[in-house]
């Protein structure tokens, strides 16, 4: 399934039509389309996203793997939060076709390093939109235990966390990326 960001067609649509095509396209973050299934209302969070898109091959590959899924991801900044964990993707719901979850991150962390964070976790997005069997929780705990990934045992939340190989390297190069970049 390509699934590309209805939203980028109509926002193109709009400035290429417009006889206010200068004024219209000044007015618009031209990067949103860009990553249209990856969401925050937090504006350090929305800075650290635009670095990586811009610094990182690794983690524009992600967004794109995600905009073309099903598969909704909203970044928010973390709260509660066991101590020595700085992301958590949750699953939300499953509505309407498509997938929804909710990623928590320390975005108190350096910049590089958050960016590096949430490609961590973008990299569990696209492991979500890879297995069609993550329909809920309860799935996703399922798909993690039988060899997604493993049980993160640095957690204190009741055996249910778990993290995956793919993941610490996607954050790893990302960082890698983002150093070089900057």
């Amino acid at each position: 399934m390509t699934r590309r960001c209805p939203l980028s067609l109509v926002l193109a649509a709009v400035v290429l039509l417009s006889p206010a095509r200068g004024a219209i396209a000044e007015s618009l973050p031209d990067q949103a389309p860009r990553y249209c299934q990856v969401r925050s209302a937090n504006h350090r969070i929305n800075v650290a996203v635009e670095q990586g898109l811009r610094d990182s091959a690794t983690f524009r590959a992600l967004v794109d793997r995600i905009n073309a899924s099903d598969v909704i991801v909203y970044i928010a900044d973390a709260t509660g939060l066991p101590p020595g964990i700085d992301g958590q993707l949750t699953f939300l719901s499953a509505a309407g076709g498509f997938r929804y979850v909710v990623v928590h991150v320390n975005s108190t962390l350096s910049k590089p390093r958050l960016v590096s964070l949430i490609g961590h976790e973008l990299q569990h997005a696209r492991e979500i939109a890879d297995t069609g069997a993550i329909i809920d929780a309860l799935s996703m705990a399922r798909e993690y235990a039988a060899g997604l990934g493993y049980h993160n045992r640095l957690s204190a939340n009741d055996g249910r966390t778990f993290d995956s190989r793919a993941a610490v390297t996607a954050g790893e190069q990302v960082l890698r990326e983002v150093l070089m970049g900057e």
